[in-house]
């Protein structure tokens, strides 16, 4: 089973994402704190079932201390058992984790996806860093909306989905987690570096490459990637899949993820560390359908140490490969507010919970 919060293994995130969902309200917490709080990991969802008659639900809570510049992961899980009684014939959802400071300052992200009746089991994750700006206590809040796709700046939709418990299932269930303050060598930059979508054509290939300097870092390092993809069923969304070429409304797009972590070496012939991710750290290779439309995707090496020897430098290159097969184009997006941000990340090891 692979690590939460590593995605190995995501949902689709679809067309109905792209709409702005209002952010869930906060209350304001003490500004006194005593001590910074360690890795929080919640597992007992405030509700077992989403309605959508009540359209905003909160799924999580949780609260931590913090001294002001500390980094911090944070991400949530809603995984769903089923959908029943669905109108017209799907749901929208849409999670919004937002957390507040004691200053009043936010830090959210935002992701969904489409529903219908009887569909497979899924997962919606979100995650982001954040820094803490003052000393206090710090408020998390996970957040769900249900509409009709496309119908979601007003109260539509009817329909019920079950929400998946530790308990339900000890394998894969909703969850809220937050990191210990992370080092300051913890690092993660967007991709693609442009800032802009990039079209990987059918029978192509395109690498993300990305470097970090782990001058700093001891023990453990996690070196990965997390990319928002959308398959081109049509031209109009996202945008620039009007330079795929041929799009098919209802066609699929087959992918292929690698990725590798090569330790940079000063002398030519150097013992340095290389690593590649396996199936069970996110390689891939399966279709994006166009129900689906757009899918969250992870990979990452499994956890490795530098080398130390005098040949290799602290700098490690991370090259993640996206190939497209036969089928609609894919379209690798950077995200903005209302969507999924594709990054490039280098942390502990033991930052993301392995627990199941």
């Amino acid at each position: 089973m692979a690590p939460r919060f590593a995605y190995a293994v995501l949902p689709a995130v679809l067309l109905a994402a792209a709409l702005p969902l209002a952010a869930p309200a906060l209350a304001t917490p003490e500004v006194s704190v005593a001590a910074s709080t360690g890795e929080i990991v919640d597992v007992t969802p405030t509700t077992s079932t989403l309605n959508a008659k009540k359209r905003h639900t909160e799924f999580f809570a949780a609260s931590f201390e913090a001294e002001a510049g500390e980094t911090r992961f944070v991400g949530t899980e809603l995984v769903i058992l089923d959908a029943k009684g669905t109108s017209p014939s799907e749901i929208f959802l849409g999670v919004t984790l937002l957390c507040k400071s004691p200053s009043g300052t936010t830090t959210s992200a935002e992701a969904g996806r489409n529903v219908w009746p009887a569909g497979a089991s899924f997962t919606i994750p979100i995650a982001f860093t954040m820094i803490t700006d003052v000393p206090g206590t710090y408020k998390c809040q996970a957040d769900v909306m249900m509409c009709d796709p496309g119908q979601c700046a007003s109260p539509t939709g009817t329909g019920k989905v079950r929400i998946v418990t530790q308990k339900m299932d000890p394998k894969s269930y909703s969850l809220l987690y937050v990191s210990r303050a992370l080092p300051a060598w913890a690092q993660s930059s967007r991709v693609p570096a442009s800032g802009k979508d990039q079209v990987v054509k059918p029978g192509s290939s395109y690498s993300i490459k990305q470097s970090f300097d782990l001058s700093d870092a001891s023990g453990a390092i996690r070196v990965g990637a997390i990319l928002s993809l959308t398959n081109c069923i049509e031209p109009s969304y996202p945008t620039s899949c009007k330079a795929a070429g041929t799009t098919k409304v209802n066609g699929s797009a087959t992918v292929k993820l690698a990725a590798t972590v090569t330790q940079v070496a000063n002398t030519p012939g150097a013992p340095c560390t290389t690593a590649k991710a396996t199936s069970d750290t996110g390689a891939w290779s399966d279709k994006i359908t166009w129900q689906q439309h757009h899918a969250v995707r992870g990979i990452w090496t499994p956890d490795f140490e530098l080398s130390t020897d005098p040949g290799c430098s602290d700098t490690v290159q991370l090259v993640v490969t996206v190939s497209v097969g036969k089928g609609n184009a894919v379209v690798i997006e950077p995200g903005s507010r209302v969507k999924t941000t594709s990054i490039a990340y280098a942390i502990p090891g033991d930052t993301i919970p392995t627990y199941v």
